[in-house]
């Protein structure tokens, strides 16, 4: 057959397409005068060959890929809320013999995530006393496109938003080139004591735990004198001495 009539790729080969963690990747195939012949994706990973879709059908039992052709001539695979894993080479390819490959080297970008206290240090657990402020920094960077920056509370899905009655404050700022989101609870009680959780996107979180305590168990705790409710990183040395003793007297 006259080379001219055979299926052959619309657009440059060897193309790289870059997506953020959560997003949809779309890698496209233009594939002018197809006839007869089928067009199929499939992955490579080392040694490793995984079909994706024949024609219309999806074969992978990840329900996050799809085939998504657009007239007249894409036949698009398409991942959905793109993760680290999926990044890779992947293959368009067409039925003729041999079969012609086209390339596409898919990168996933994943902002780093984590919570900060007032002085800026990483923080997993953090205490307050009752009647002092939370205060809680989220950062991520870079900035996620198109994906908010949420809190939310004991895994709730409803996030948690500027409430001035509740004493709720949330603000989030550019900050170089990423995100900032503060959350503010004034006169903390101990019914605000639980898990804190910081999103971007469906995938990207990062979490701190924080009490509040009342009465002697806050007076055990360390707390910085200054109005901004720092929170403290662990117990008292006499409370250390303590517990020490105590587990020594029942060796």
């Amino acid at each position: 057959m006259d080379a001219a009539l055979l299926p052959t790729f619309l657009g440059r080969h060897n193309a790289t397409v870059t997506v953020h963690a959560g997003d949809t990747a779309a890698l496209t195939c233009h594939v002018l005068r197809l006839g007869d012949k089928t067009v199929s994706w499939a992955r490579r990973r080392g040694g490793d060959f995984h079909i994706l879709t024949v024609g219309f059908h999806t074969y992978h039992n990840d329900n996050r890929y799809s085939l998504s052709y657009e007239y007249p001539n894409n036949w698009k695979l398409q991942i959905r809320y793109a993760q680290k894993r999926d990044e890779g080479l992947y293959e368009c390819q067409i039925s003729t013999h041999p079969p012609r490959i086209l390339r596409v080297y898919l990168s996933v970008s994943v902002p780093d995530i984590e919570i900060r206290d007032p002085r800026g240090a990483p923080v997993l657990e953090a205490y307050y006393r009752v009647d002092s402020t939370v205060g809680l920094q989220c950062v991520v960077m870079p900035a996620p496109p198109s994906r908010p920056v949420r809190w939310s509370k004991d895994g709730r899905h409803h996030p948690l938003t500027t409430q001035p009655e509740r004493g709720i404050r949330v603000d989030t700022s550019l900050m170089g080139a990423g995100l900032s989101s503060w959350l503010h609870i004034a006169r903390a009680s101990v019914r605000d004591t639980g898990n804190y959780t910081c999103t971007a996107g469906d995938t990207i979180t990062a979490s701190v735990r924080v009490h509040v305590l009342d009465g002697e168990s806050s007076a055990a705790m360390q707390h910085s004198t200054t109005d901004g409710g720092t929170p403290a990183t662990g117990p008292t040395p006499f409370l250390a001495l303590v517990v020490t003793v105590i587990i020594l007297s029942f060796s």
